[in-house]
């Protein structure tokens, strides 16, 4: 397993202005689009006229994405323009991980995940947050199908796959299921940077 640096955690979702500028730097929210999907799913349609308006009013900036192809991954700013190619070739493989955050519901405080995804290449690292799970098993598979090193420290398949707990198998109760095992996992993988909070 490779190691991550600490301050790819420590920086975590801090950027100022293009996060395109930031995600060889730390773990940065990215839409992910791969195999004509969006993940977060719920921004599938967030370039409607509506959204546009409301970004507008509101100051927000077009999400940023990543897409991934059979030959390429390109990573495409708020203009969308495509800002950086990386052929699929050069990726030597793909670690996932999960970071827990807290923030406020109602006065009292709550615990959220996301998935980290740390894609080594020859030229230095991506490093990915994506709150949808999903983006998991699609990911995944975009990875063994260019025959790239797939690193799992979380052991988040057996989630994905284990029949013995109730609906394993989708990606909206992996928050239900960290809650039991998120300290336990990142004991296990403690010499590879993985804090217990961001």
């Amino acid at each position: 397993m490779h190691k991550i640096p600490s301050t790819a955690f420590a920086k975590a979702g801090i950027y100022e202005k293009e996060k395109v500028d930031y995600i060889k730097k730390c773990f940065t929210p990215m839409r992910v689009s791969i195999n004509d999907q969006i993940f977060p799913r719920s921004q599938k349609n967030s370039d409607k006229e509506s959204h546009k308006i409301g970004r507008k009013i509101f100051g927000l900036a077009t999400p940023e994405t990543i897409e991934f192809n059979d030959t390429e991954i390109r990573v495409i700013d708020k203009d969308k323009k495509v800002v950086e190619t990386t052929k699929a070739t050069d990726v030597q493989y793909i670690q996932f991980g999960v970071i827990r955050r807290m923030t406020t519901y109602m006065w009292s405080p709550v615990f959220y995940y996301e998935l980290t995804m740390t894609l080594g290449t020859s030229s230095g690292n991506y490093y990915l947050l994506n709150g949808d799970f999903a983006v998991y098993e699609q990911l995944k598979a975009w990875g063994e199908k260019q025959n790239i090193e797939i690193e799992d420290p979380f052991e988040l398949a057996s989630i994905t796959t284990d029949a013995h707990v109730f609906g394993a198998g989708d990606p909206s109760t992996w928050g239900t299921l960290l809650d039991k095992t998120f300290i336990t996992k990142v004991a296990k993988v403690a010499d590879l940077n993985y804090p217990e909070e961001v």
